[in-house]
């Protein structure tokens, strides 16, 4: 059975496409999920597919599915609440591709994640990647990816699919750390996408999620120091 589109009869002509998915530092999910809750964009659908996950769950009064799609002015969201399954993540990235093409979307941007370990100063934020096709860089100010660093699953499909069919696609990609999720990441590529999209969300709570995990991190570093500090003085009692 092919990947289904089940979506409200809504004109999507000229609209955006933004999306991300569960990669380093989960940036894709956090930033179109933040984005999504601070606009109150309104759920105009769903995808379903073969082996789609099987979860679900309350949001407030109704029920989340794993893979939703949103809509707010000429932004359209695809959430992926969980990964698409390991055996169809390509299928499930192509047909986004394709429906996205299908539905006459203008341009799509795509928010995934570099492994933070590759930044080259503190000032070093984000690199993106993009399409022939692609004719807003200037409006950004985003370095290119460097020549031998690689994107990988979900968005190297789409970005594969967008430029055979020359179609605008620009993937954002803060670094991000690869051990956990990283809403510092998802702050800048948001503040990234206000640039783009002349939109104004507010990342203050991501920097705030994050600021509140580095500081429980370096308490628990502290607590792990002390206690070897302890075991090294009882080897000597």
């Amino acid at each position: 059975m092919p990947i289904e589109f089940h979506v409200k009869k809504v004109n999507l002509k000229d609209s955006i496409l933004i999306t991300g998915f569960h990669g380093l530092g989960a940036a894709g999910y956090i930033t179109v999920k933040h984005m999504i809750t601070n606009l109150n964009a309104e759920l105009i659908g769903y995808i379903f597919t073969d082996l789609m996950p099987p979860f679900v769950c309350m949001d407030e009064t109704k029920i989340s599915l794993p893979f939703e799609i949103y809509k707010y002015d000429k932004y359209v969201f695809v959430l992926t609440n969980v990964p698409p399954h390991s055996r169809e993540r390509n299928n499930f990235s192509r047909a986004i591709a394709e429906w996205t093409i299908k539905e006459k979307f203008k341009a799509s941007y795509l928010i995934g994640g570099l492994d933070g370990r590759l930044k080259s100063s503190e000032n070093d934020k984000i690199r993106c990647v993009i399409t022939s096709s692609f004719k807003d860089l200037d409006k950004i100010d985003i370095p290119i990816l460097e020549k031998g660093l690689f994107v990988v699953g979900p968005l190297a499909i789409m970005l594969s699919y967008f430029e055979i069919n020359n179609f605008p696609s620009i993937a954002l990609l803060p670094y991000a750390n690869p051990a956990r999720p990283d809403p510092m990441a998802a702050a800048i590529a948001i503040e990234f996408l206000n640039k783009l999209t002349g939109l104004s969300v507010d990342t203050s709570q991501l920097i705030s999620d994050a600021n509140k995990i580095e500081e429980e991190i370096q308490e628990l570093i502290k607590q792990r120091q002390e206690r070897t500090k302890t075991d090294h003085k009882m080897l000597y009692l």
